[in-house]
């Protein structure tokens, strides 16, 4: 039996930046990483987008962007990046958006599942309620980890899967 990874968050600066950008570039499709900007392929609009987007995010979830991203850290090396957004701040339910994005090299070695749970946590002391998630409906291991994770899944006509995880109230 193998010995699953020693995962952790890290919070992104400008130098973990530069290295989610040369991981993405190296070992994940652009369509993972980033909206699909300029053309196919990593060019000058979806490079300074990822940039943007990160910048942003590093303020937090009461920052302006209300999001927050993270490098996933796996036995110490940059796997890839999470992210936690308010999409329904301030009312009876905050809700919360989650995404993630691994290299290839790191896929089906549990550290998906174990970047979500992390993320999960931060929701729950952040007051978060709800998490919500999409995925293609031709992912199964997304919604794999997922349904690990708690959520409900919900296809829609779209060819999306729509997950929910409700979180614990203290």
């Amino acid at each position: 039996m193998s010995r699953l990874p020693d995962v952790s968050l890290l919070d992104v600066d400008e130098q973990v930046l530069e290295q989610l950008l040369d991981l993405a570039k190296r070992d994940a499709s652009p369509d993972e990483v980033a909206p699909p900007l300029g053309g196919p392929g990593w060019n000058l609009e979806r490079t300074a987008w990822f940039f943007t987007y990160h910048r942003a995010a590093a303020e937090g979830l009461d920052g302006t962007a209300g999001e927050k991203s993270w490098g996933i850290l796996a036995d110490g090396a940059l796997a890839g990046s999470i992210r936690l957004k308010r999409v329904d701040a301030g009312t009876a339910r905050d809700t919360a958006e989650t995404g993630i994005w691994l290299g290839r090299r790191f896929r089906g070695r549990g550290i998906g599942s174990a970047a979500l749970r992390l993320v999960l946590a931060e929701a729950r002391n952040a007051g978060i309620a709800e998490v919500t998630a999409r995925t293609l409906a031709g992912n199964p291991a997304a919604q794999r980890i997922l349904a690990g994770a708690g959520a409900t899944l919900t296809p829609d006509d779209d060819g999306t899967v729509r997950a929910v995880v409700a979180l614990p109230t203290d």
